[in-house]
């Protein structure tokens, strides 16, 4: 036996070591990557940096939704441009980690970038007391300078997204990538609420950091938190999960295939051979691709629902820092359950296509009765709901008990909907075409990003109403639905379709 048969082996023998199940160590990394990078989603683009930047730098809850809509929007919009490329590129590219680690290098440079959104004053008004007036900051980036930091993070949080889910096929055995993908979501939830949690403790018991005396240290310095903590998180995935790209791959030669035409640079060219290349997937797989079609809509609006809730939740019901960050580990919590047990539920009892429509079904009818809730009243005005229920001095009123239980439900939805939407391209792809469908999900997660986002600025600013505002997510949830049906009802309904190894 020559040695480098025996190399080969061995080499072998230590990837089976690495990738297997859930607990195997690429599957577990792969798994562990979301529980570093998630508290960036839920602290800076949710619960906590978004509503300090609504009222204390924008100056108005409503104006500061749409402002935020604005900031993941234009994010979309680089990501729709240029995620497109970068997957057409991925499955003849060269080695992913180093590119993975540039991604993660924006999100923490935008974290750390935020500690400089210094706040605006307020001074009384003496027409209207119960309007103060807003003074915009005179230090640190002000809205535009901010808003240019959480473009970056949210660029480099859609590229790290796309490029984590095209590795997932490498983290474990092919019957274990659901519990895998399922597990990235729980223990990305299950992290949102530590770090949630972390900040109750310290807002309860040191109050001055989230109020104007210090300048709202604790919002402001929860971008370098998420920094660190993603840092420190996301280095078992860089040793443990492999790194997937084809042999011999190069990046700047896949690029040339990308831009060039018959051997010569021509990306106008080149633009129209992506074009007949799509063309040529519908013809092959086509519920492949109408499954993608739908994919581009319903997962742009579980993006909005995911990246405006809490800066809805703030300015309609008027939470303070405390209970936005409790909202934040509630919706968390429930969000793990949704990610680590109802998805697998759903996906073994419908199986993944059904499973995504009863979850986009649930979604909106869930949503537009969440939407109905005011401070004053639930369900349209049908109920009175300002009332105190309990003495707990937080989420006291009817109106905040009610909301709290409909978006615990929420949470689980869409965690178990993105989960089950990522496994369903194994089942979905070619048995030697997975990476590059997984390429074209991770696409179809960026092409249109910035729909959801546009669409609630537009109706935030037209009807002046934060409520009315978030209304296009139903509707992007419903048109995605409602493409579902058109992918046969036998997709995805068969086990061994799952590609082997």
């Amino acid at each position: 036996m020559t040695d480098a048969t025996t190399g080969a082996r061995e080499a072998a023998t230590k990837k089976r070591q690495r990738v297997g199940g859930l607990m195997a160590p690429a599957g577990f990394s792969w798994a562990l990557f979301e529980f570093g990078r998630n508290p960036y989603f839920m602290l800076i683009v949710t619960y906590v940096f978004p509503p300090y930047f609504a009222q204390y730098i924008v100056g108005d809850p409503v104006l500061g939704q749409a402002t935020v809509s604005d900031a993941t929007a234009w994010a979309g919009v680089i990501g729709a441009v240029t995620a497109p490329l970068l997957g057409s590129m991925m499955d003849k590219g060269g080695a992913r980690k180093p590119l993975m680690a540039v991604f993660i290098g924006m999100l923490m440079v935008s974290g750390l970038a935020l500690w400089f959104s210094m706040p605006g004053t307020f001074t009384p008004n003496p027409a209207d007391p119960d309007n103060p007036i807003f003074h915009p900051p005179t230090a640190g980036w002000g809205v535009y300078g901010t808003m240019a930091f959480l473009v970056l993070g949210f660029v480099g949080y859609s590229y790290s997204e796309m490029m984590h889910n095209a590795m997932l096929r490498g983290s474990g055995r092919p019957d274990a990538l659901s519990q895998i993908s399922g597990a990235g979501i729980g223990l990305g939830q299950l992290s949102s609420a530590l770090c949630l949690g972390g900040l109750a403790v310290i807002a309860v018991s040191l109050p001055a950091l989230g109020d104007a005396s210090t300048g709202y240290l604790l919002q402001r310095g929860a971008g370098p938190f998420v920094a660190l903590w993603l840092l420190v998180f996301v280095i078992p995935f860089f040793i443990y999960v492999p790194d997937g790209a084809p042999p011999g791959g190069s990046w700047v030669t896949s690029a040339r295939s990308v831009f060039s035409k018959d051997g010569k640079l021509n990306p106008l060219a080149a633009a129209t051979g992506i074009v007949g290349y799509f063309k040529r997937l519908f013809r092959e797989f086509p519920e492949a691709m109408k499954y993608l079609l739908a994919c581009l809509i319903f997962k742009d609006g579980i993006i909005a629902l995911l990246a405006l809730g809490g800066v809805l939740s703030s300015g309609v019901l008027g939470w303070n820092l405390v209970e936005n960050v409790l909202y934040g580990i509630w919706a968390s919590v429930f969000a793990a359950i949704g990610g680590l047990w109802l998805a697998g539920v759903m996906d073994r009892a419908y199986g993944p296509r059904k499973a995504i429509m009863i979850q986009l079904g649930l979604l909106v009818v869930i949503m537009a009765i969440a939407l109905g809730t005011t401070q004053q009243s639930i369900l349209y005005g049908l109920i009175p709901a300002s009332q105190i229920v309990h003495g707990a001095g937080v989420f006291d009123s009817l109106a905040d008990v009610f909301y709290l239980s409909v978006i615990a439900i929420v949470a689980a939805l869409a965690a178990a909907n993105i989960s089950t939407s990522r496994y369903m391209i194994v089942v979905l792809a070619p048995k030697d075409r997975v990476a590059e469908f997984y390429g074209l999900f991770a696409m179809s997660s960026t092409a249109t990003v910035w729909l959801g986002p546009l669409l609630t600025g537009w109706a935030t600013r037209t009807f002046n109403d934060q409520r009315i505002g978030f209304s296009p997510v139903l509707l992007l949830l419903a048109i995605g639905l409602g493409l579902m049906f058109l992918v046969k009802p036998s997709t995805g309904a068969v086990a061994d379709q799952t590609p082997e190894s």
